[in-house]
């Protein structure tokens, strides 16, 4: 164990030395525009190189390896120390904000959350909304390759059905995590120079663009300005947004493997089919609701419903509307579709749609045997066959998953807010989508306005949903800490 750990210092030293090469981007930006911030970001581009470079002189050694129980530890700190120093220029940058706040926006960009705690957007600086969206563009990055790389071999969720030529069940998952972030990475940068290049042509400036660009793909939902893509007010850049942020919600496995053997297997598969199904009939419903009690005309209704839906759907949380004042069937279907979420091996986050299918399939296998209690009955995704062991793994993940969103809404309810405000902000945190659907926090809101103890513990939420649990449970476990 000793010997892993050193292995994860030397991945985290040299984790530090890319990030002060990051951070330098802003700052030389700012250092353009007369701004000044670019201190604040030259002083953690220095810092962060000379601690990394230290660190990995101290711990390098000939394997480098990290053993899979390891990189979860690995993770976690990683997470944790990069949000912590992301959160710098957020407290002593221009925007002032205190370490809690500063800690939490740090969070909500790095998890892909889109939580905001900075009030005016449009008067911030752009070298902050610059690292607000590079910071969810990484976090996007770095969930997809540890969703692919690391998750199915250790069984988390149900994950392992997503066993690809990437995955072995070797112990050591450097070397292979080296070549799944290669090859998702290229088509991960690829989509964001496609999606701010479209942008662009819609009208946007090369910043909002590009700012825009790099959250989108995360499916992150900072945004440059206070009304979000609303502000636009565009056709077009509603649909280029839209058909990116479900790119983005597909898993990025299949967009390779798509493009790499030229086939049309990617719409056969039965999660892509699932996600896409179940947006076509929300999209449905809430058009009907809007003419209903809204008296919005087909056209309009179809626009607005689509880019809601799709932006809660996938966990971007953009905004063209806000839909928190659309009344209580509209509350509970958004909280619905928020928690489910996007499909595995995306930037998307929550329940993860091929988890909600497991269940279905093995309810409706349940009611045949119950039926005819003679006959054999298989549950099956994906034409293979549910195991007993995927059925339990996505069972228990189920259950903490509720259980977790549930302690999530008795302690903001304890800090006194709302029924609404505590649902929904529980379920924005852990499925990462960002607005709630309450006044306070919704489209046309944020979340400045909740305390140090809400701020807190939704920050936790974040990253705990951000990860898939158990990156944190596992760390209870003594088999990790054996020597």
């Amino acid at each position: 164990m000793i010997d892993n750990l050193k292995s994860s210092f030397f991945v985290i030293g040299n984790l530090l030395i890319f990030f002060s090469i990051y951070s330098l981007i802003p700052g030389l930006y700012d250092y353009y525009l007369n701004g000044s911030d670019w201190v604040v970001f030259f002083v953690i581009s220095i810092v962060c190189f000379f601690t990394g470079l230290n660190i990995s002189f101290t711990f390098k050694k000939k394997n480098q390896d990290v053993e899979v129980l390891s990189a979860f530890l690995l993770t976690l700190i990683s997470w944790i120390i990069l949000t912590i120093i992301a959160a710098i220029p957020f407290f002593s940058g221009s925007p002032n904000l205190s370490f809690v706040d500063s800690f939490f926006e740090s969070m909500s960009g790095l998890t892909t959350t889109g939580a905001t705690i900075i009030q005016d957007l449009d008067n911030t600086a752009k070298s902050i909304l610059l690292w607000r969206a590079m910071l969810q563009w990484l976090g996007g990055i770095g969930i997809i390759v540890i969703a692919i790389a690391i998750f199915p071999i250790l069984k988390i969720g149900g994950m392992q059905l997503f066993q690809t030529e990437f995955s072995s069940k070797n112990e050591k998952v450097l070397p292979r995590t080296t070549q799944i972030a290669a090859a998702i990475g290229l088509i991960y940068l690829l989509l964001t120079i496609l999606c701010s290049f479209f942008l662009y042509s819609t009208g946007l400036s090369i910043f909002d663009s590009l700012a825009h660009g790099m959250t989108i793909i995360a499916t992150g939902g900072f945004s440059t300005k206070n009304m979000s893509i609303g502000f636009f007010d565009s056709i077009s850049t509603e649909i280029v947004v839209m058909i990116f942020m479900i790119i983005s919600s597909l898993p990025f496995i299949l967009i390779f493997q798509s493009i790499r053997k030229g086939n049309g297997e990617f719409f056969n598969n039965s999660q892509v089919q699932f996600f896409l199904g179940l947006n076509i009939v929300v999209i449905f419903l809430v058009m009907i609701w809007l003419q209903k009690n809204y008296e919005v005309d087909y056209l309009e209704s179809l626009r607005i419903a689509s880019f809601s839906v799709v932006s809660i759907a996938t966990g971007s949380g953009f905004s063209t509307y806000d839909f928190s004042l659309w009344g209580t069937f509209t509350t509970t279907l958004f909280l619905f579709i928020m928690l489910i979420g996007g499909c595995s091996g995306s930037s998307s986050c929550g329940l993860k749609v091929f988890r909600i299918q497991i269940l279905l399939r093995s309810s409706i296998t349940l009611i045949k045997k119950i039926i005819q209690p003679r006959g054999i009955f298989i549950p099956t995704y994906n034409s293979s066959e549910i195991s007993e062991e995927i059925l339990n793994s996505v069972t228990g993940y189920f259950f903490l998953y509720l259980l977790i969103f549930g302690i999530l809404t008795l302690l903001l309810s304890f800090d006194g807010h709302d029924l609404i405000t505590s649902l929904s902000g529980s379920a924005a945190s852990l499925a990462n989508v960002g607005p709630g659907l309450s006044e306070m926090i919704g489209p046309a809101g944020n979340y400045s306005f909740m305390s140090s103890f809400s701020k807190f513990f939704l920050s936790i939420g974040m990253l705990v949903g951000r990860l898939e649990l158990f990156p944190l449970l596992i760390l209870f476990s003594p088999e990790l800490w054996k020597k």
